[in-house]
């Protein structure tokens, strides 16, 4: 290097790079493991496939139903509206029946959906949020985020006077929520940017779908707005699988499935006493 008073050569060598610190070197070791964790996470999306076959299989089985009862064709009960007598039958979120104690009309209601399109449209969402969050937080996190999010949006809907709503976008909005707080939670201990990159991608879709909400009236945007918060709001305090030392306490990970599957298997139940 040149010196730039004399303009001849500096004979020193330059400088060596500044060494980093035990806690640099830590929080290095802890980003690189998180990056990894999270894409490998991401290739074996088990649970979410699950989720969405089941929503789907819900969704032709209320379609059959339509075509045994002649009101469509095979091809046309696959994309028509399902009439409401057969959705709440099914275990739609129906204000009457929730009046009368069936609670469990809260959780699987998350599972059906007016229409072909209305399950392209959440399903697709899932698809995506669901590969990201399953990876971030584990399968019985995952699923404990989705289901308490899709209940507390299917509560505020029925509390906010709702009479009759269908769909996993309470759920779905979860899932937009929680990445959103997880990067400001972790973004020490995230990849470089990870963290604003997920609030940068996904806080726009959030206001979006919220101003769709209000311009179209159909839109269960009370469903919308407490999966959102729920989501939001579980991610502060939830364990993850991709940061090192963040997986929280066992007993914890085992009472999320215990409730999961008492959530399940009720709402399971509930269905079925309507059918038998």
């Amino acid at each position: 290097m040149a010196d730039p008073v004399s303009g001849r050569a500096d004979p020193r060598p330059p400088l060596p790079p500044r060494p980093r610190t035990r806690q640099d070197q830590r929080r290095h070791l802890v980003r690189r493991a998180a990056g990894h964790h999270l894409f490998e996470g991401m290739r074996r999306p088990w649970l979410t496939f699950a989720l969405l076959a089941t929503m789907v299989l819900a969704h032709l089985a209320l379609g059959l139903g339509m075509v045994v009862e002649g009101a469509a064709d095979p091809l046309g009960a696959l994309v028509m509206v399902r009439p409401e007598a057969l959705l709440v039958r099914a275990g739609a979120q129906a204000a009457v029946e929730l009046d009368q104690g069936q609670l469990w009309r809260l959780v699987s209601c998350v599972f059906l959906h007016n229409d072909g399109l209305h399950l392209f449209l959440n399903g697709l969402a899932l698809l995506g949020l669901g590969r990201l969050c399953e990876s971030l937080y584990g399968r019985p996190r995952f699923l404990w985020l989705f289901l308490v999010a899709g209940l507390v949006g299917s509560t505020l809907s029925w509390l906010g006077g709702n009479r009759l709503s269908v769909g996993a976008s309470g759920a779905v909005f979860g899932l937009m929520g929680a990445p959103i707080v997880f990067g400001w939670r972790h973004r020490d201990e995230l990849p470089e940017g990870l963290g604003d990159h997920l609030r940068r991608a996904l806080l726009p879709w959030v206001g979006l779908n919220l101003l769709v909400g209000v311009m179209l009236p159909f839109i269960d945007n009370l469903a919308h707005l407490g999966g959102l918060l729920a989501g939001g709001a579980l991610a502060l305090v939830l364990g993850n699988r991709v940061v090192p030392g963040r997986q929280g306490r066992p007993w914890a990970t085992a009472l999320m499935v215990a409730l999961s599957l008492a959530l399940l298997a009720g709402a399971a139940a509930g269905v079925a006493g309507q059918w038998i």
